[in-house]
């Protein structure tokens, strides 16, 4: 996964460094070309090939994309690469003018650095549509900080969680679940949807709360957009809405409405956890 953003200065002849671990990702030669609101893309040659393969019968993609992509190779020196006038213009690259070179999933965003700034400002980032999902871009709401809200529907803890789970994040899920454990719910909900890097940060979730999990009998359900680590104990969901059908299912027949613990009359405000 490419992540992280750089700041490089263009060279009087047009060329920019590419970050070491960028390289290494993209290879060399890699594929640029242009992207929506005057950013340029670059991507390793075989995941360009694949894009190519999937929507050579893209009017939009061979118009827009293909028809400005170009080889770049790279100075194994210096790590510049040369951006063609072409992209430059479009790009309102100028000599000398400060480069932000960006991870964005499986590819390299490239753009002026006040216009990637501008971005940063008002939260509004270029989307490539359907190579978005197929780049794996990850949504302006995964990279913002850390922050989660408990919710208690049906008297059920609920923790939602957004922004981008680093370290200090993670630690602070596993602190939150197991102070719920302490209640000793029926269960625990997760919604990890809107996170980023979200694979790895469950997996430590998974193993620092399995020793209380398992002691106590806690299932711990989690809501999540993609695939996640699997451990004992956990169920996954695609949506909140599946949550509440599979408790409808888990209810005792006979009877009309069974609360796994007891539930206010009206549910609680959202609060800061």
């Amino acid at each position: 996964m490419l992540s992280g953003t750089y700041i490089y200065g263009m060279d009087r002849k047009g060329r920019v460094v590419m970050p070491s671990g960028f390289r290494t990702q993209l290879g060399a030669p890699f594929v640029l070309t242009r992207a929506p609101e005057q950013c340029l893309l670059a991507l390793s040659a075989p995941q360009w090939e694949a894009l190519v393969s999937r929507y050579e019968n893209s009017i939009l993609f061979r118009g827009y994309y293909l028809s400005a992509a170009v080889e770049c190779p790279v100075d194994e020196t210096t790590g510049r690469f040369l951006i063609p006038h072409v992209l430059r213009d479009y790009a309102e690259l100028r000599p000398m003018d400060e480069v932000a070179i960006s991870g964005i999933g499986r590819a390299v965003q490239v753009a002026k650095r006040t216009r990637w700034e501008e971005h940063l400002k008002t939260g509004e980032f270029p989307s490539l549509g359907q190579l978005d999902l197929d780049l794996e871009v990850p949504r302006p709401v995964e990279t913002q900080p850390y922050t989660q809200n408990l919710r208690r529907p049906m008297g059920l803890p609920v923790v939602s969680c957004r922004g981008r789970m680093h370290g200090k994040a993670v630690r602070r899920l596993v602190s939150t679940v197991l102070k719920l454990m302490e209640e000793a719910p029926p269960l625990i909900v997760l919604d990890v949807r809107d996170t980023g890097e979200t694979v790895p940060a469950m997996g430590v979730v998974h193993t620092l709360t399995r020793a209380q999990r398992f002691e106590q009998s806690i299932p711990l359900w989690v809501v999540s957009d993609g695939e996640l680590p699997a451990d004992q104990g956990i169920t996954f969901f695609h949506d909140v809405e599946e949550v509440f059908w599979k408790l409808e299912e888990l209810r005792p027949r006979g009877r009309r409405r069974a609360r796994p613990v007891e539930e206010p009359l009206e549910p609680p405000a959202e609060v800061e956890v």
